[in-house]
């Protein structure tokens, strides 16, 4: 895999033939690369909002995050980002429907320089992945989406936001 490359870049790969070579058995060459999805690091995540609809994307070319352990371990295969801010009440995101590898998710404060575990999950709802967690008014949360092993491959990312609790005129 090569990592390091920017979404929207165009490179050039050169192949030299070496006929000499021990092991050479002709001219065919194959040259397999993806560029990284857009929010590939934390700095470049994707904002969410309370009531959205649930959102597609993919891990396919993502490079390994370095955020270890949080619930499980995140930092076995690439991973893409996600934030959205906190309205002081529960919020629940999920790989359960429309995925299909083997995810784990994992939440986090703070910032990209310095994260904070929330909440993390791996296996709530078969090989897909499920976390509930509180919310403080304002703040930012970060989701990462990535994968079980070196697992990556297509999702779609499912996150309800509960109602305050003085959200009717009963309360």
């Amino acid at each position: 895999a090569i990592s390091g490359l920017t979404a929207g870049t165009q490179y050039r790969v050169f192949v030299r033939q070496n006929c000499g070579a021990p092991g050479y058995s002709g001219n065919t060459v194959a040259v397999l690369f993806a560029t990284p999805p857009p929010n590939d690091l934390c700095a470049s995540a994707i904002p969410l909002s309370c009531g959205g609809a649930p959102v597609t994307g993919s891990t396919l070319g993502a490079t390994i995050d370095a955020v270890g352990t949080c619930g499980t371990a995140l930092n076995t295969a690439g991973g893409v980002w996600y934030t959205i801010v906190g309205a002081g009440t529960d919020i629940t995101v999920n790989t359960c429907a429309g995925t299909t590898y083997d995810t784990k998710l994992g939440v986090f404060t703070g910032s990209c320089a310095g994260l904070t575990c929330v909440a993390g999950n791996d296996d709530f709802c078969g090989l897909q992945s499920q976390v509930t967690f509180s919310t403080t008014l304002g703040t930012t949360y970060y989701i990462l989406v990535t994968g079980f092993s070196t697992n990556t491959g297509t999702f779609t990312l499912t996150y309800t936001c509960a109602p305050p609790v003085n959200d009717n005129c009963a309360s």
